[in-house]
């Protein structure tokens, strides 16, 4: 008859101890995601700044936590936005971006949505790099701003 205290208390122990290990796997996931935002696309956004300067245009960056985008001007007009987001899927960390170029109207207009170009031909964080992001990013800004 005492048997249902035991297990009571065996359920509880058991429902601490997975509340600890969600907490420790989400903690992981935030630090493993600050890395990548600060390694990874920061400094690949930082790279691309410091070139397109040069060549008369001005990028401004913003960032948070999973989520970073930067913008592209050139004679104080939008000409381009590139954004790179992070989310979760089953479990793993997975970065994609968003494209926003200049319709005719010159409204910014989402153009692209999907994962960044990679050797690997993966989303999962640990694939992207730097110079991914700065490969991807050219080839797309290339694209919508060739004169046709």
């Amino acid at each position: 008859m005492e048997d249902w205290k035991n297990e009571l208390d065996i359920y509880f122990r058991e429902q601490k101890a997975t509340k600890k290990e969600i907490k420790i796997k989400k903690e992981r996931m935030k630090k493993a995601i600050k890395r990548f935002m600060q390694s990874e696309v920061i400094l690949a956004f930082d790279a691309l700044k410091r070139e397109f300067k040069k060549h008369k245009r001005e990028i401004e960056v913003d960032s948070k936590k999973d989520w970073a985008a930067v913008l592209v001007k050139k004679n104080k007009h939008k000409e381009f936005v590139y954004e790179v987001n992070i989310s979760i899927d089953e479990g793993k960390l997975m970065a994609s971006k968003k494209i926003y170029t200049i319709n005719k109207k010159g409204k910014l207009k989402l153009r692209v949505e999907g994962k960044i170009h990679n050797p690997k031909n993966s989303p999962l964080l640990r694939s992207v790099k730097k110079e991914h992001i700065i490969k991807d990013f050219l080839e797309n800004y290339k694209d919508s701003t060739r004169v046709k």
